[in-house]
């Protein structure tokens, strides 16, 4: 890099509440000459981080357009991009009045808090789980199969055995997997809470007795203590009970989660 030169730069959309997809497309495909639909889903995709190294004169006018189209935006450096930390899985907590306490949990075992005021971001999600497994079972023959064995049957003298066969089938099942990343700054740290496998005795009276519904009460906990925390698409979507809040895959909700993670650091946020 000559002198003078400035480094690669990132473009994020700074409000998570009013990010719009196909007003950013709009705008994409305006600058690129391109039909906007083309760009709606690497959008969706990316959710926020429009851009992640751009010559600094072209992000500075991206995020320019982007402020013009309804999308208020901001250009700052690739290297201060933020990287999602390894999830700590929690498995019991509690609430305390200045901070988040872990007691235990299957990744982590050493006690710890972390504060309330540290708390950058808040993702919440319900996220598509597919399995696809193969079953064999029985079935009754069709009349050309059993017309086939009989004829076998009558040929070699052997008796004819049942009247059903094996089939072999993959069969898929999706279900859904609800998820709460709680995202701190310094120090740096991302601790999970996996609704089946959650000990909710923190909630105290208010705890319930399904599962879903003790998550979807967490969050709003959580929410309470910490309303600075940029809050996920998911997390508005349990606090607003609007029931937005799936995502199509963990790493789908991740690259959300880096986005206001990064937005948090540079407090970009609106």
């Amino acid at each position: 890099m000559s002198e003078g030169e400035r480094p690669p730069h990132a473009v994020l959309v700074r409000s998570p509440e009013k990010f719009l997809p196909t007003a950013v497309a709009a705008v994409l495909g305006k600058r690129k000459k391109q039909p906007a639909l083309d760009f709606v889903a690497p959008v969706r995709s990316s959710w926020g981080l429009i851009a992640e190294s751009l010559p600094a004169p072209e992000a500075d006018e991206l995020a320019a357009d982007l402020t013009a189209g309804g999308q208020p935006a901001v250009a700052a450096p690739t290297s201060l991009l933020e990287s999602l930390p390894a999830p700590v899985l929690v498995t019991k907590a509690e609430l305390a009045g200045d901070g988040f306490d872990v007691v235990s949990g299957r990744a982590h075992a050493a006690p710890e808090r972390q504060s309330w005021s540290h708390l950058a971001a808040l993702c919440a999600g319900g996220i598509e789980v597919r399995e696809s497994k193969t079953i064999t079972e029985k079935a009754e023959m069709d009349i050309k199969e059993k017309a086939v064995r009989i004829g076998i049957s009558m040929a070699t003298g052997l008796p004819m055995m049942g009247g059903k066969k094996e089939v072999t089938r993959v069969v898929e099942t999706r279900d859904r997997a609800l998820t709460l990343d709680l995202l701190f700054l310094n120090p740096s740290r991302r601790l999970r809470v996996e609704a089946r496998s959650f000990d909710y005795s923190l909630l105290g009276p208010k705890m319930a007795h399904a599962a879903e519904v003790n998550f979807a009460i967490l969050v709003n906990e959580v929410a309470a203590r910490a309303p600075a925390a940029l809050r996920g698409k998911g997390t508005r979507g349990f606090l607003n009970k609007t029931g937005d809040w799936r995502y199509d895959s963990l790493p789908d909700l991740e690259r959300e989660e880096r986005w206001l993670l990064t937005l948090a650091a540079l407090k970009a946020a609106l």
